[in-house]
């Protein structure tokens, strides 16, 4: 037989589930900021060795327009992986609770 689906849960299953939810918060905060800041830091010094190669003592080149349209769509993914993982777990909160 299965439980009724209106059973309240125990202080302790909720308190249980309140707070893997907030860890789940939390490790998606790190891993996303960690990730951002790894290619950032490998691709910058890729360029930057690229231009230096290529003849550019500062170790910078002009960005092309394909660059700066890669750029764009870089920025729109990764903004939209910072707000939708964020918001599915306030919505998992809101429903679990």
């Amino acid at each position: 037989m299965r439980p009724c689906p209106h059973r309240h849960l125990s202080p302790l299953e909720g308190c249980i589930i309140d707070t893997l939810i907030l860890l789940a918060f939390g490790l998606s905060f790190v891993v996303i900021l960690g990730v951002a800041v790894y290619r950032m830091i490998s691709r910058r010094n890729q360029a930057r060795d690229e231009a230096r190669e290529a003849g550019f003592p500062s170790g910078e080149r002009p960005r092309t327009d394909e660059q700066k349209s890669q750029d764009k769509r870089t920025a729109t993914v990764w903004g939209c992986a910072v707000l939708l993982i964020p918001c599915v777990l306030v919505l998992a909160y809101y429903l679990t609770r």
